[in-house]
């Protein structure tokens, strides 16, 4: 989501009290004149030759009435470009130092937005995602009423569960290598710290079957009843209930040995 719409009457109020200024006119002017070229490009999807006019104003017009405008498009034209750790400077920039309120907000939000945009495949490290979820969540507790923020929070749970996904396939490749102790911890960490995300049974029934195999058999007991009451439409279901069955008769044969 790019708001650049909700921000275009602030642009026309910005743009009019620059005409207005007695004692810069011919700056502001200048400034307030060539950041409309810049929208013009904007909106026709030229990024490249739009960035150039707000490089301009920051560079020469700083503290005219358009400057902080001028570095959210820049942000902006960075964000279509796909050059998002740019952008990202753009934005904090204005987070830290701009002027305008509103600005702040959306520029915040497409802080956020750049963060999420960089979060890799799930095969490859999640430092970025990670990340991109703190920046998330940050822009949610700050402008809970922003339009963006259910967007938001939907982003947040889709990249908490690319972080689920990446414990649970490193669970899996431990459990092919028959390391049976790494890949109870992924399985574990999946349950204990995603327990709110798609992967939870998978990583449950992941921790059965290594508590099983490790002969943790009250831990496995545990596991397996809490799977059973939870989880009775997951593809893991007969699995599990199986191996439930094969603790019974483990138990079954124990009793009865002299």
């Amino acid at each position: 989501m790019t708001p650049v719409r909700s921000i275009f009457p602030l642009i026309a109020l910005l743009i009019l009290l620059a005409a207005c200024s007695g004692t810069t006119e011919v700056e502001t002017t200048s400034a307030a004149q060539r950041f409309a070229l810049g929208m013009e490009e904007y909106a026709d999807e030229n990024y490249l030759e739009a960035l150039q006019h707000f490089e301009v104003i920051r560079l020469q017009y700083p503290a005219s009435a358009v400057a902080d405008s001028a570095r959210y498009f820049t942000g902006m034209c960075r964000y279509q470009r796909e050059e998002y750790l740019l952008a990202t400077y753009e934005f904090n920039q204005l987070i830290q130092g701009g002027n305008s309120r509103a600005l702040g907000a959306d520029a915040y939000h497409m802080f956020s937005q750049c963060y999420y945009e960089m979060s890799p495949k799930v095969q490859l490290d999640q430092t970025s995602t990670q990340r991109a979820i703190d920046a998330l969540q940050t822009f949610v507790e700050l402008y809970p009423e922003h339009p963006a923020a259910a967007g938001t929070e939907k982003q947040v749970l889709e990249l908490v569960n690319k972080l689920a996904e990446k414990e649970y396939d490193t669970g899996v490749l431990y459990e092919k290598m028959e390391n049976r102790t790494a890949a109870l911890l992924y399985f574990s960490t999946v349950v204990d710290r995603y327990y709110n995300t798609y992967f939870v049974d998978d990583g449950l029934a992941g921790r059965v079957r290594m508590l099983m195999e490790l002969k943790r058999y009250d831990e496995a007991e545990a596991d397996i009843e809490e799977f059973v009451s939870k989880y009775a439409d997951s593809p893991w279901f007969d699995d599990v209930v199986s191996m439930r069955d094969d603790l019974q008769e483990i138990r079954s044969e124990a009793a009865v040995r002299p």
